[in-house]
């Protein structure tokens, strides 16, 4: 046995390669011997990647590929013209040496920005991922990857390191400007074209940079929710393409391996090899950040990524230090801390790479394509512009500045100093120039401009902003040009800064902002009259600007941030092509989870208009109505808890039946027009068919009640948006009308008038209550909800609210008055008068009988309920739902909401026979039959409610002539059907009637191909449905439960105050008795005659005098 450590696994052991010796005599059962270290160099070499900066091979690079077996090569815009040369010779010394497969040749060419070989002479300059995520062409970008592998073959490069998977950060960072956007299902698809195009010209391709996923409470990886999370979607998908490797964040393998149990539950072993059963090479690169993350450096950090599940590593070590980090890799393999197994498996994962793309034949003998890549390029070139201009997107256009026209120009032009001023930052170059020269890269925008007949002044400017000189050139233009770029350099906020003092200096000029980065950051500080995005500041994105400022071609690209919206640009139609539709996923509202999510969207909806503002309190009141509300959410997937839309819907009783309420439908104004509002809608509307006592259904609600119409403030096209829907909208309005009451004055000719009729007016008391009740039933019962108004003050003890109007002793007219401060269950009803202020109550439910209309008595009854609310000390009047303003108006009220009444219809459900279904009049509402425009949803079919109780006989509207009677047996319906129309039945499906479990017993007749026997049928959505109607039930149980202990706690806290009473009552009385008993005695003590104490004892026999103390 060894006499060192027995734990031979511990990191720091590792930190320098001196002690090897003492390590490798400590390991007495290393699976590797002394002379097996050239095959430990083979295997790890294969495993590794060095960068290549020089211009060309040199001993470095040729020794670790003689002596190193290096596996791949990664280039980089330093190398020289002569690629394919360099390449060629770096391909025969592997040979040489014994390799079994050709070297990777790599690059990461992920075009725009991010082209090592994209300048116009080693390759054609494609768009970059952001200005891709604009024009959203798939098609096209299937062509520019494949065009640009083609290129790349050319020099004989087999594996291109791209594209970037992840997606786009809304708090920046160094990915913003190299991701496809915040869109999960965009970025899936850019990539699986960019993978297929590679795929179809026989060029691998690994994807990059896979998250590390989040940490449970408890340190333990939560798989479970990861498939949920949109960070993921793009690997997912690109995993399940069969994508050849995937390059990792340096937080996925270089944390500590012993918070990783020696790799065996580390992310890439767990996340990417378990759960997502992804079998390709995982590849991570050894640079700064990882050192950063690790921090650790040279051979432990690569050690740490092996462990942790790396199959390959790009080494990016200075050369006079990679020898030490070899050194200690071997030592940990021979020392069986990189286990045989995992070495084993990496290098059967990179085999089947090389495999599939590289042979030796293509590798030392390529095809003779050296003087195709300048006619490739030329015949790309016309490829890459089409893109660029398809990525120019015109966020903002006030005015209609664009584009620059020729009457517009001829008008510059005319000025005395009518150039064109153009402001640039100081940017590098983007590749090497040669030295004793410079290059602006935004001297082609300046160019562009100058071929319009433009003279330009370009003057670039620093960190330190705007001069003087920059401030005169501004006076003496015609317009202005002002770029921004470079948003992931520190000073980028110096352009910013630049830019805001710009637009206070300038004249009357137009100011045109050319965002060549990402626009994050001008969308969201900069209030800017005209805004263009190209994404990048290459030739042919600058080029592209200046053909959309001067309206030679019509941009149509979109912003690829989902998290915001533009304002409609001049390429409106251009938008809405682009904009994909999806699906969205509709939830049910909950109040714990979606209050103050709602009260968000409620405000950025509604929250232009002071009279419609609610808070969470207000919104809690209005939507939290247990057993006849339900309500609808969407919800954003990119952002925990942000909701989308709302769509809330109420039931009111009218009559035997129920009435739906469509009450609001509300949709994010940044997520309009993708076909939530129509989601909703249509859920909305599920409901409610499914519902077996609703038969009618409104736009609006009634009690509770936001709108009980459209308001006229509303804009027009979202009016139109529910005529689309199939509402059909009256010509009739309705009116909430406001008064302020210390301005009124009682009318001296109201109360006259009526007074000589024997007509009088006064509050409601407890023995007129059921005369009440009975009025309103006789008179407003079809009214939904307005009797339950008025019965509901007995239970509230608020009977006074109503103020009565009499003739003969006899209830001619009632209305409701109300507060915010009382009971009444109406003024929670009703948001809108807490609104407008704290001391405003309200008017409601006014109403007279038949015979005393139009005599009078309804001003005497609205002025008697205003001196009611006078009297109670209210300082405003709000009245609710007035179809006729004129009585309120000559009272001195004003119109506070006009609201657009729609047609209320009955509710539609299917039904077997499509031709009765087309006799239903096309002008009554049709649930879900609109004619709707979007295509992310199917229209319902519309039909009509039928059933046994209530079966009505067909009408002669619809064409057929009226039956006769005839005998209803079965026989004689068959035999004569033409007379007596069948009764409708219904199949299960049709009614949609769960497909419960059942029995078929033996002997039963049953339907062919069935078994007999208990046939048991998954119906997950049926089940839900039951436990929410179960659910629903309990609430109500415990709701009811709550209710009564709340009340038996009421009672006993009556009965302990009152116990308490009696208690102090006795202590009082008491202390009187303790009192006057204090009194005799003290009577009889000066008298001498006390015979006994107050405690029943005798006195003593000999009484004398008390000592006294003298000081002198």
């Amino acid at each position: 046995m060894s006499s060192g450590p027995t734990n031979s696994y511990n990191g720091r052991w590792y930190e320098s390669p001196e002690s090897t010796s003492q390590k490798r005599a400590w390991a007495q059962d290393a699976p590797y011997s002394r002379e097996n270290r050239d095959s430990i160099r083979r295997q790890v070499g294969q495993m590794l990647m060095i960068p290549l900066d020089s211009p060309a091979v040199d001993t470095y690079v040729m020794n670790m590929i003689r002596h190193h077996y290096v596996g791949g090569v990664l280039l980089s815009r330093r190398n020289s013209v002569e690629v394919r040369g360099l390449v060629q010779e770096l391909q025969q010394a592997a040979r040489e040496v014994g390799y079994s497969h050709p070297l990777f040749i790599a690059i990461e060419q992920e075009n725009g920005m991010f082209a090592p070989f994209g300048n116009g002479a080693l390759g054609t300059q494609f768009p970059g991922a952001l200005a891709v995520g604009a024009y959203r062409s798939v098609e096209i970008l299937f062509d520019i990857a494949k065009a640009s592998a083609t290129e790349l073959q050319t020099m004989s490069i087999n594996l291109n390191l791209a594209p970037v998977l992840n997606l786009d950060d809304p708090n920046g960072g160094v990915m913003t400007s190299r991701t496809f956007g915040d869109d999960p299902v965009n970025v899936s698809r850019c990539a699986s074209a960019i993978t297929d195009a590679h795929r179809s010209r026989g060029m691998a391709c690994f994807v990059k940079h896979f998250p590390a996923p989040r940490q449970g409470t408890s340190g333990i990886l939560e798989t479970r929710t990861l498939t949920t999370e949109p960070k993921y979607a793009p690997f997912r998908k690109a995993f399940e393409n069969g994508v050849d490797g995937v390059f990792l964040e340096p937080t996925m393998w270089a944390i500590p391996t012993e918070q990783t149990f020696e790799g065996k539950d580390s992310p890439a072993q767990n996340l990417i090899r378990k759960h997502f059963g992804y079998e390709g090479v995982l590849v991570g690169s050894c640079d700064r950040a990882s050192e950063k993350v690790g921090n650790v450096c040279g051979g432990e950090l690569c050690i740490r990524g092996f462990i942790n599940g790396c199959d390959m590593l790009i080494i990016c070590e200075h050369p006079s230090d990679i020898l030490d980090t070899l050194e200690e890799i071997y030592t940990a393999v021979e020392m069986r801390r990189i286990s045989k197994a995992s070495i084993e498996q990496s290098l059967e994962r990179i085999r089947r790479v090389k495999e599939r793309y590289l042979s030796w034949g293509v590798a030392l003998n390529p095809p003779a394509m050296q003087l195709t890549l300048p006619s490739l390029m030329r015949h790309h070139r016309e490829l890459a512009y089409r893109a660029y201009e398809m990525a120019v997107t015109v966020v903002r256009n006030e005015q209609n500045i664009l584009p620059l026209s020729k009457i517009r120009r001829s008008t510059v032009l005319r000025q005395p100093t009518g150039y064109c001023a153009l402001f640039t930052p100081i940017a590098p170059p983007r590749f090497p120039v040669p030295e004793g020269t410079q290059q602006d890269p935004f001297e082609f925008l300046g160019k562009a401009i100058n071929a319009r007949g433009f003279a330009v002044n370009h003057s670039p400017y620093t960190h330190e902003g705007m001069t003087e000189t920059h401030f005169a050139l501004v006076k003496r233009a015609g317009f202005i040009v002002f770029v921004c770029a470079l948003d992931t350099d520190p000073e980028y906020q110096a352009q910013i800064a630049a830019l805001k003092m710009l637009t206070k200096v300038r004249l009357e000029q137009p100011l045109i902002v050319v965002a060549a980065c990402s626009p994050r950051e001008l969308l969201w500080d900069v209030y800017l009259e005209v805004l263009i995005c190209t994404y990048e500041y290459t030739r042919e994105a600058l080029e592209a600007a200046a053909s959309a400022i001067f309206g030679d071609i019509t941009p149509s690209g979109v912003i690829p941030f989902k998290r915001y919206k533009p304002p409609p640009p001049v390429v409106s139609q251009a938008l809405q092509s682009t904009r994909g539709m999806q699906r969205w996923e509709v939830h049910q509202w909950e109040k714990r989870r979606d209050l103050y999510a709602s009260a968000d969207l409620w405000k950025k909806c509604l929250g232009w208009s002071r009279k419609w503002h609610l808070d969470a309190s207000t919104l809690s009141n209005l939507l939290d109505r247990p057993g006849f509300s339900r309500h609808f959410v969407v919800k954003d997937p990119l952002a925990h808890g942000k909701i989308l839309g709302l769509c809330a819907t109420y039931t009111i009783r009218a009559g035997r039946n129920l009435v739906g309420s469509l009450a609001i439908l509300m949709v994010d104004p940044e997520f309009r027009n993708r076909g939530i509002g129509l989601a909703l809608h249509d859920e909305a509307f599920q409901y409610m068919r499914a519902h077996p006592e609703i038969d009618n259904a409104q736009l609006g609600s009634i009690f509770p009640r936001f709108f009980p119409g459209l308001p006229e403030e509303m804009p027009v096209t979202d009016q139109e948006w529910f005529v689309r829907r199939g509402w059909t909208m009256e010509d009739t309005y309705i009116f909430d009308l406001y008064m302020d009451l210390d301005k009124w004055h009682q009318p001296e000719d109201v109360f006259g008038p009526l007074s000589n009729q024997g007509i009088t007016f006064g509050a409601c008391s407890p023995a007129v209550f059921e005369d009440l009740i009975q009025f309103e039933d006789k008179h407003f019962s079809t009214y939904p909800g307005w009797v339950e108004k008025y019965r509901a003050l007995k239970e509230t003890d608020d009977i006074a609210d109503a103020v009565l109007a009499f003739s003969n002793n006899s209830i001619v007219g009632a209305a409701l008055v109300f507060s915010g401060v009382g009971n009444n269950q109406i003024s929670r009803d009703l948001p809108w008068p807490r609104v407008i202020g704290d001391r405003v109550g309200g008017l409601a439910c006014v109403g007279m009988g038949p015979e005393y209309r139009g005599r009078g008595v309804g001003a005497g009854l609205v002025c008697a309920a205003l001196l009611e609310l006078k009297n109670r000390g209210l300082a405003g009047c709000f009245v609710d739902w007035s179809t006729d303003r004129q009585v309120y108006e000559s009272l001195g009220h004003l119109t506070h909401i006009t609201l657009r009444h729609d047609t209320m219809a009955p509710v539609k459900r299917p039904r077997s026979s499509s031709k009765a279904s087309s006799s239903a009049s096309s002008k009554k509402r049709k649930l879900g039959g609109g004619s709707s425009s979007s295509a992310d949803a199917k229209p319902f079919t519309p039909g009509q409610i039928t059933s046994s109780k209530r079966h009505k006989k067909p009408s002669t509207a619809t064409g057929s002539k009226p039956s006769s009677v005839t005998k209803s047996s079965s026989t004689d319906r068959i035999r004569k059907p033409h007379k007596k129309p069948l009764k409708e039945r219904y199949t299960d499906a049709q009614l949609k009637l769960p497909t419960l479990n059942g029995i078929v017993p033996a002997g039963v007749t049953k339907p062919r191909g069935k078994k007999k026997g208990k046939v048991f049928v998954e119906d997950k959505a049926t089940m839900m449905g039951i436990l929410e109607l179960v659910n629903a039930s309990v609430d109500g149980v415990i709701q009811g439960k709550v209710e009564k202990s709340r009340r038996l706690e009421i009672i006993r806290e009556q009965k302990r105050l009152e116990q308490e009473r009696k208690e102090k009552a006795k202590e009082a009385k008491l202390e009187d008795v303790k009192d006057s008993l204090r009194k005799k005695r003290k009577r009889k003590a000066k008298t001498g005659n006390s015979s006994q104490d107050d405690d029943g004892e005798k006195p003593d026999a000999t009484t004398g005098k008390k000592k006294k103390v003298s000081f002198a």
